[in-house]
Order: C-alpha cells, then structure tokens, then sequence
C-alpha cells in the first residue's frame, strides 16, 4: 500500500484512491479482526466470515468496527452508498473523523479506503472492477457536502440483493442470504430473485440515518467455484420457492400439452445468447435437429431461454429495442422460428425476458436441455436438475467440478473453435478482449445432435448428420 502522496492540501476527509490497487492488505492493516477477516477470506475459511456476517445480522444496536489502520479508534458507520457492482459503506468515529470506507462486491470486504491507504486482499476481483466505481462514489460523496454533515450513527437497514449478473446474485449473494436465515428486509427492486420467506423493504419510520449490506462471505469465484452445501440449499430453496402455489406452472404444463397433441414428443430447453458468449450455430441448430431426429419423434417443442428479467416488474416480459440485451436475444429468437417455418411439428415457448421464477416453472416439463455453460445453464442444470448438453467457448465454464459425467456433459473442449468477441471494435483484435465469458465459439452441428442421440440412448449407432437444410 502507498501513503497519500499530496500533503499540501491537507483536505480533512479527502480519501485516498490511488491508480493501482495493492494486494497486500492483509499486512497492512493493523486492527487483529481485520488481519483475522482478510487473512480467512484469502485461505477460505468460510465459517470465519459466516460468523461475524451473522453477529452483524442479529447485531440490534449500532454496529461497532475498529479502524482498519489506526489502533484503538473505534468506528461506527453512517451511510453506504451503491455503485455498479459494488457498495461502499461509510465509517467515522465519533469525533467526525478517521474516516474509512469499506467496499463489497463479491466478498464481506474486497477492499478498504480511508484518508492515507487504501487497497485490497489477494482474492479481491480486478481493479477496474473497483477503482471505477469508487471514483465516482467519491465524486457523489463530496458533490452532496456529506464530508460535513454525517455526524449521527446509522442503523443497519437491511439487505441488497440486487447484483448486476445473475450468477454473482445467486452464488455470492443469495447463497449466503439463505444460510443466514434472516430478519432483515430486503431494500432492492432489482433482483433476479427474492425467496418468498424473505420480506422486503418497508417505509421507514425514523429520521436515524441507515446503511445497508450486500449479503456476502467469500465470493465463489474466490472459492473455485465449489458447490458446497451452502449451493445445494440455495438451489433448493430456488427450485421449491418458485413453485409454490403451483398455479403458474400448471399453467405452464396445461400451454405445453396443448402444443404437442402427438404422443412423441421432444420437449427441449434451448439457450440462446445475443450480446456475448454466442455459439455461431444457434440459429441453424434447430432445424437441423428436427431434421435428424424424425426417426424418433413425431413432434418437437422448444422453450427458447435467453436474458431474464428481474423478479419485480409488471409480469409482462419485456419487449425492448434492439439495443437492449432482450431485444438482441428476440432477434435470434425470430431468426430460429423463421428457419422453423418448414417444420409443422415444431413448436416455440419464448422465454426471453421472463423472470427466473416463471422459467423455473417452465422447466418442469423439460426432457433435455442445451444451454452455455455460463447463467445459461443455471434453470436446467442447477435449479432443475434436467440431463443435458452444456457448451461455451475453450476457457468458459462456470460449473466444471459440478458437472454430473452420467446425466450432464460438456461438449469436450478440442471440439470447440473460439472466434472472438463478435461485438469488439475494429481497432481492437477480436480474441484479445479480456474475459473469457465474451467470447464466440464455433461448434459443429452434428457434435452436439449425435451427443443427445447418445445420452437418450436412441441407438446404438450414431445415424449420418443432415446439415445441408
């Protein structure tokens, strides 16, 4: 970590953001719970953090943490502050001073700010991801006069549960929200899911200043992606949750029987992607399998996925411009029931833009899925439990240790021919975009149909692949 370098302005709440953020937090900060918390979350001691997150949550009066660089400055909180992926909770003591900043995004704490250091510990995500967002955090702090005027202690409000992606909301968010059985309120609008157990925010009747928390331990890409026990009792309690009441998916069950009529029939869940990630041979994939599986089956229904909605909107899926992430996935929706044409025993369910809850629901009726090995596969792999296909690009997979050899395969990797981030600009070479989840890939039609001619066991040879459509 570095000192403040500029002592000419000695601005008395001026925090200090550096260019690059150090890794070496956990020799930096002085306070013994600090050293403890950062040290567990970089060895992974879950239960560690689990606890103290729990002591916070039960905690009923002001929530008392010493300053992470100063000894013996107790610090209380006085407001937090949300930005993209991350929330920035504010501390002073109680003189109006030592001002530090703790900042989540996947982890309890990710990095810290105060008004001489600031950094992160070895298991944070990368600096841009951080150093974006707390820039223009600050911008806001100092633009609203906050630097005067925060004098009260603040109360603890309740949980945000609203992350941007939906694998960041289930496994570094919601996963740990369940496990601790709160009774907190949930305070955000925009989230994928919020279990019904689970009450949401209420106007407030005190004038008492409040701050709120994401609901985190260790982020599973910090713990590799494990699915643990507390995984399995997310994924449960989303499966369970989402058909209570069961009116929905009777619904759901009641629209499917009516669109098949015929006695064999396929009900496939297909995913699809339109910003990132894409499999060049979506849209040509359907037909094709149509084409090869006539032997076996008289009619097909697809239940096309693609991006969804947030829990709490209207109940109508969200129509969207071509601009928008929905309005990118109908195109190749409308592009696949166009190429369906021809077909008279296929069938499209356009899922595109439902919530998870309603496409959870859907899935009951599933036989098979094909889905990306990203968010894609989360309703039919992790929530359902449906057999199937999971496909991305030569580096991409969110789930590979928790992929079942017997009912679920990953299309093996030296089939896969990685094509570049389909939506770079010119000026920049295509495979160099950093993140492997932007990456398109292409991978040959008939891999993937004589994969589920296989695992639904309906022939001991693989038949001859029709492309030519």
């Amino acid at each position: 970590m570095k000192k403040k370098l500029n002592s000419k302005k000695p601005e008395k709440y001026n925090f200090f953001i550096p260019p690059k953020l150090s890794s070496s937090l956990a020799e930096e900060v002085c306070s013994p719970l600090w050293k403890k918390i950062i040290s567990s979350i970089e060895n992974q001691e879950v239960e560690i953090i689990l606890e103290i997150v729990k002591g916070i949550d039960t905690c009923e009066g002001i929530l008392h943490l010493p300053h992470p660089f100063i000894d013996a400055v107790d610090t209380f909180p006085v407001k937090s502050m949300r930005h993209g992926m991350c929330n920035f909770i504010f501390f002073h003591d109680s003189t109006n001073r030592h001002r530090w900043i703790l900042c989540q995004s996947t982890s309890f704490v990710d990095a810290i700010f105060s008004e001489t250091h600031s950094g992160k510990h070895k298991s944070s995500p990368n600096d841009n991801q951080i150093l974006n967002h707390i820039n223009r955090v600050i911008k806001n702090y100092n633009k609203a006069g906050l630097t005067q005027s925060w004098a009260e202690q603040a109360i603890f409000s309740g949980y945000l549960l609203d992350q941007l992606r939906p694998y960041h909301h289930f496994y570094d968010q919601l996963k740990w929200l369940v496990h601790l059985k709160t009774k907190k309120p949930i305070i955000s609008n925009n989230s994928f899911f919020i279990p019904k157990s689970l009450k949401r925010r209420t106007p407030s009747t005190t004038d008492q200043p409040t701050f709120s928390m994401f609901p985190l331990v260790i982020g599973s890409t910090q713990l590799g992606t494990k699915l643990d026990k507390y995984t399995d009792e997310m994924e449960k309690v989303v499966h369970d949750d989402s058909l209570k009441g069961l009116h929905g998916w009777n619904t759901a069950i009641n629209k499917l029987k009516k669109l098949t009529g015929k006695k064999r029939t396929l009900t496939l869940w297909f995913g699809i992607s339109g910003q990132k990630r894409i499999w060049v041979e979506q849209e040509d994939f359907l037909p094709t399998l149509v084409e090869n599986l006539k032997p076996w089956f008289d009619s097909f229904v697809f239940l096309i996925d693609g991006f969804t909605q947030y829990e709490y909107t209207d109940g109508q899926p969200i129509k969207g411009s071509k601009s928008t992430p929905i309005g990118q996935d109908l195109v190749v929706v409308d592009s696949i029931r166009h190429k369906l044409l021809p077909y008279s025993n296929a069938s499209i369910v356009n899922l595109v833009g439902q919530t998870y809850r309603k496409k959870i629901q859907w899935c009951q009726s599933v036989d098979f899925f094909i889905a990306n090995a990203g968010a894609g596969q989360l309703v039919p792999h992790r929530f359902c439990k449906k057999p199937g296909i999971l496909h991305s690009n030569e580096k991409h997979c969110v789930f590979s240790m928790g992929i079942n050899n017997t009912t679920v395969k990953l299309v093996d990797k030296s089939l896969v021919s990685d094509v570049g981030n389909l939506f770079a600009s010119d000026r920049r070479k295509k495979a160099d975009v950093s993140g492997s989840g932007l990456i398109s890939y292409s991978i040959h039609i008939e891999v993937v149909i004589n994969m589920i001619i296989t695992m639904l066991n309906l022939s001991e040879r693989l038949v001859p692949i029709t492309t030519d459509l």
